[in-house]
């Protein structure tokens, strides 16, 4: 039966295809192959994490962007000033259209506010992320005021999330419809969505005008599939290339492209809620992080093209604190710490994965090859994606570890993760009342030196504790064909307007 389904699969996907060999003749059509399409299709507040968010970036703009250094710079706001604690003004742009002709003004970013601090579905990404929102003002044609709950400093990270859509168009079509035809003002709009195939076409009134006259999108499931169609140029971008499907992208001319998600991969450990394990004690938790090789992961499984992490955020994320490296690789010092714990002959564990990154499950079997070497059994057992999401949200906790991100989307900053990995959480895997009170510190701190500060005392604390074993920042690779320059996502978002194919 998977068997029959990978076919048809891969029969759409080849359909698709051809379909985009002949249309892109005589045309400068972006011809994007990836692994799945959003089930929300254009709605830019149902979700906002890959695979949606390639899709809404051709479309739709936010009033800041998040560049690769992790600094932030204008979109459709030209500036912003806080006010007084709750309060941030932003001025906009005075010459941006939407795609239907009607200006962008304040009164659009006000309705944006407004409908995600107003009733809606709960499970809107947006709405959850930009749940401190308290509302917006229009204060002139270009100006408008953002208000928060709680003071909020690092507002002008997350408003690069905040995607813009025309009211009028909205109101009228209503958020389902609204997603087949959106109306917004990034450099392309939606020709056609279909189940393996969606078009998008040229924005003739976008501000930032792209240099190509459209992209197709094409839902082609098999990553093989995916690589042969880069290597005979019948797409131009192949998502979810592997670390050793480099060389054949690199044969044909093509180059590589990487992604990076603003996460740490690392395995957490569950010793708390009263579990009775050898990982109770921080003497295990340091020795299990000395006895991985990440170096060796990072080079052998990950292409040597990112960095072993000791820290639960990743470089370009404000609270990252350069001063602290990765644990070391040393295994004797790992028996060491063992013994002294009272395992020198080791213990066995058990480790659960959705091996959804980028070569996860490779890299948690090298994981458990290390740590075997100093005695400790780790046995690694796969468990289906959603399920192991769905338990995870429900903080259904059964084995001894499991892999996680430590997450800073989608603002990069390095607290992001405690929603997730401390008290924070409404059923935790790990709460610990001694740091809690400096992550509620660091969460309501409006002034950035002292923020920063509070960061790096979390970061320290997390890192000596280790609640988990520190891996690798996270990274995706995407496969560009010869002819195309200028695809660069950064941190899942693609800026159109510098693509350029021939």
């Amino acid at each position: 039966m998977a068997l029959t389904r990978r076919f048809f699969a891969a029969l759409a996907g080849s359909a698709a295809l051809i379909g985009a060999k002949s249309r892109a003749q005589d045309a400068k059509i972006l011809r994007v192959a990836l692994g799945g399409f959003p089930l929300e299709r254009s709605n830019p507040y149902a979700n906002i994490q890959t695979p949606s968010i390639i899709f809404h970036t051709a479309v739709f703009e936010g009033l800041t962007h998040l560049n690769l250094d992790g600094s932030v710079s204008p979109r459709l706001a030209t500036a912003w000033e806080q006010r007084d604690p709750l309060t941030w003004r932003f001025k906009l742009r005075d010459d941006v259209v939407f795609s239907n002709g009607k200006a962008f003004d304040a009164g659009a970013v006000a309705h944006a506010v407004n409908y995600l601090t107003g009733p809606g579905p709960a499970n809107e990404d947006a709405r959850r992320d930009l749940n401190f929102l308290a509302g917006a003002t229009v204060v002139d044609k270009h100006t408008v005021d953002i208000r928060t709950q709680t003071p909020r400093f690092t507002l002008p990270r997350y408003c690069s999330v905040l995607l813009i859509v025309e009211p009028e168009a909205w109101a009228t079509l209503g958020p389902v419809k609204f997603a087949e035809q959106p109306v917004a003002t990034g450099p392309m709009v939606v020709d056609e969505w279909q189940p393996a195939r969606a078009l998008f076409r040229r924005n003739p009134t976008a501000w930032r005008s792209p240099q190509i006259d459209g992209v197709e999108y094409i839902n082609l499931p098999d990553v093989p599939a995916r690589i042969a169609a880069l290597q005979s140029g019948r797409i131009d971008v192949a998502y979810g290339v592997a670390p050793e499907d480099i060389d054949a992208v690199t044969a044909v001319g093509g180059t590589i492209a990487t992604v990076r998600d603003g996460a740490a991969m690392c395995i957490v450990l569950n010793f708390q809620g009263g579990r009775a394990t050898p990982l109770a004690d921080v003497r295990v938790r340091r020795a299990l992080n000395l006895a991985v090789d990440r170096q060796a992961i990072v080079d052998v499984l990950m292409g040597g093209l990112t960095v072993a992490s000791g820290q639960p955020s990743v470089r370009q994320a404000f609270g990252f604190d350069p001063a602290l490296g990765p644990y070391p690789h040393d295994p004797a010092a790992a028996k060491a710490l063992l013994a002294e714990a009272g395992y020198a002959n080791g213990f066995t564990m058990t480790l659960e994965t959705s091996g959804g990154s980028t070569n996860g499950v490779a890299v948690v079997q090298r994981v458990a090859e290390d740590l075997k070497r100093v005695g400790v059994n780790m046995v690694v057992r796969q468990k289906q994606t959603i399920k192991f999401l769905n338990d995870f949200v429900n903080g259904v906790y059964e084995a001894d570890s499991f892999t996680l991100q430590w997450g800073g989307y989608p603002t990069l900053d390095a607290l992001q993760f405690t929603n997730l990995s401390s008290c924070r959480k409404a059923k935790p895997w790990f709460c610990d009342p001694a740091i809690q009170p400096v992550i509620e510190q660091a969460w309501a701190e409006t002034d950035p030196a002292q923020a920063l500060a509070l960061r790096h005392q979390v970061m320290r604390h997390y890192r000596d504790q280790a609640p988990g074993i520190f891996l690798h920042e996270n990274i995706a690779f995407v496969g560009l064909s010869p002819r195309t320059t200028g695809y660069q996502p950064i941190f899942g978002h693609v800026d159109y307007d510098l693509v350029r194919i021939g």
